[in-house]
């Protein structure tokens, strides 16, 4: 789905015309007056245009006299004049980000313990509990590790997740590096091949190290003014413009509480995600989270909660918000966490999905909590990234 840009500059450059001289037979030919080469843009097709020939006479006349050929019109004419073409010119933003996160609590089970994280192995992502993501300038993504695999021997949702978060990460590095073939091809980055490509790497680290798990994921990707978007799973991503949602991605469920995931035996794969393209406008909102975001605060709850730290915020002449994001990243976690903690709490979305699936359910869902909440700015600096 592709949101329209409005409110563009629009710069205008004049046409070029052809210039003369260039090498060849010249014919002469005769335009409204005007004498012309063969180098001058095409006549329209409602203009005469007669070519002066030569036929040789074999009368006595010493003097031979010209004959007119008439050329055929043109099907498709050209102007004689190019038109002006008009540019519009296309921004260049950046994410400024921040994140918080809330684990749920847990019963650590003694019969099949989790093997722990590799403590030499650095990770370009960040966990909580079984979430994890990661976020760059141009790029954030959360995966949520699937709790179902709990009590299976080698089984490590949370390990699993991360290991996605952080192949993601570094495959968009590659884009930045000059050194790699990626560089050049920045501005036609594919979310759903990266996630593909970091998918097959996670794969096979997690096979290599005997892990077993599965996944939800998604990933945001910005190239100048266009978010680029691959959802697979019940993660979700919310876009705020002028105190309004524009846009807000669904969850992807084979049945109640099953999402679609990454893993050994899923029948999911990278190409399953839905693939979004959103043109976003300065400041701008975003908000990324796990389900434990989504299914313990309604739209209305997340839109009330941003609108409401907006209020506090002054743009300046050049209408910049001053909006911290790790302030509004913060006051939705907690939100989530108050309803989530709270078995007696009037409603969830977590709540209405189960009564409409026939469960009595109460209250919140107690889950990971993992929020990330990004301010579209204006970037600073481009690289050059022509061959």
């Amino acid at each position: 789905m592709t949101l329209p840009l409005v409110g563009r500059n629009e710069v205008k450059a004049a046409a070029i015309l052809p210039g003369a001289g260039r090498s060849g037979r010249s014919i002469s030919t005769t335009l409204n007056n005007h004498t012309a080469s063969a180098a001058d843009p095409i006549p329209s097709a409602t203009t005469s245009v007669y070519t002066t020939a030569t036929e040789p006479n074999h009368s006595t006349d010493k003097n031979p006299s010209p004959v007119r050929h008439s050329l055929p019109l043109l099907q498709n004419p050209v102007p004689y004049f190019q038109p002006v073409t008009t540019f519009q010119h296309q921004p260049h933003y950046i994410l400024s980000h921040a994140t918080a996160a809330y684990p749920k609590p847990r019963r650590e089970s003694a019969s099949v313990p989790s093997p722990p994280l590799t403590p030499t192995r650095h990770y370009s992502s960040f966990d909580n509990g079984e979430d994890a993501w990661f976020e760059r300038y141009d790029a954030v993504g959360i995966a949520d590790g699937v709790g179902g695999w709990k009590g299976v021997k080698g089984a490590n949702s949370a390990l699993y997740s991360r290991k996605l978060m952080h192949q993601c990460y570094e495959e968009l590095e590659k884009y930045d590096n000059i050194e790699d073939d990626r560089f050049y091809e920045y501005n036609e980055a594919d979310p759903v091949m990266i996630l593909q490509r970091s998918y097959e790497q996670s794969s096979q680290e997690a096979r290599e190290e005997g892990i077993l798990g599965s996944t939800t994921a998604i990933i945001a990707i910005l190239r100048k003014d266009e978010l680029r978007i691959a959802n697979l799973g019940d993660c979700g991503l919310s876009i705020i413009r002028n105190h309004e949602y524009i846009f807000r991605t669904e969850e992807q469920q084979h049945s109640f509480n099953f999402p679609y995931q990454l893993g050994p035996n899923s029948q999911d794969e990278p190409g399953s995600a839905e693939k979004f393209t959103i043109k976003l406008h300065k400041n701008d909102i975003i908000v990324v989270g796990s389900d434990g975001l989504f299914d313990n605060l309604f739209d209305e709850d997340i839109l009330d909660e941003v609108n409401e730290q907006l209020a506090t915020v002054n743009l300046d002449r050049r209408h910049n918000a001053k909006l911290d994001p790790k302030v509004v990243a913060e006051a939705l976690a907690l939100r989530a966490r108050s309803v989530a903690e709270d078995t007696r709490a009037p409603s969830s979305p977590f709540q209405s999905r189960a009564v409409q699936e026939g469960f009595h359910y109460q209250g919140g869902k107690s889950d990971d909590i993992s929020v990330i909440v990004a301010v579209v700015s204006d970037s600073e600096d481009t690289p050059d990234r022509r061959l």
